[in-house]
């Protein structure tokens, strides 16, 4: 299997998730521009990352990448065993922060990084409100735990730590004291390294 990765994009979850495996793969480092070439285009017809290609065919988006993996690699543990109430959970964490925390980050990114309007302070308030309430939440199921499901590491804390991650790397807001551990010893972990490390091409 090939992934199509771009740098400091959601991609970095299915790469972090792949060097935690330790399984064989074809990495391809992309650009914008690349992303916009027909070729491209052929394989994700928005032209965004991560794509992975596999024997059936190209399949796009990262939470669906990080799922269908780990699925692959059942016995690496990543994810909980299909019908369980802790597979349950762990999608409950991966949607969650998909939709809640980094809608919440994406709202103060166009805020902040928009090159045609000045921020709107109110817009970027109610969306840090939003990400303080969700983060919140998180740190309430850390509170007797090191990881979110099971105190084991799983696809909830690739997503979860991505997700915030983004947070720190961006700028975009300060990450909750309650929660700032968690953060580090994610990114602490030497497959997050290897990912993070993976650099853009010149």
């Amino acid at each position: 299997m090939r992934l199509h990765h771009q740098p400091r994009t959601r991609s970095t979850r299915v790469l972090w998730l792949l060097e935690e495996l330790g399984v064989p793969f074809d990495l391809t480092v992309i650009s914008g521009e690349v992303k916009q070439t027909p070729e491209y285009r052929k394989l994700n017809p928005l032209g965004k990352s991560p794509v992975l290609e596999e024997e059936g065919g190209p399949v796009f988006e990262s939470g669906a990448l990080v799922l269908h993996i780990a699925d692959q690699n059942l016995d690496a543990g990543l994810i909980a065993p299909l019908g369980s109430h802790e597979r349950a959970l762990q999608y409950q964490w991966c949607f969650f922060g998909m939709t809640d925390v980094e809608g919440a980050l994406m709202d103060i990114a166009r805020q902040l990084w928009s090159d045609s309007r000045e921020p709107d302070a109110g817009i970027i308030e109610l969306a840090t409100d939003r990400f303080v309430a969700a983060t919140a939440v998180i740190e309430a199921a850390l509170r007797d735990a090191d990881y979110l499901v099971g105190n084991a590491f799983s696809i909830a804390d690739i997503i979860i730590g991505s997700v915030l991650g983004f947070a720190r790397t961006g700028e975009l807001t300060e990450i909750p004291a309650g929660v700032v551990a968690y953060v580090d010893q994610l990114e602490a972990r030497p497959a997050r390294q290897r990912a993070n490390a993976v650099a853009a091409p010149t």
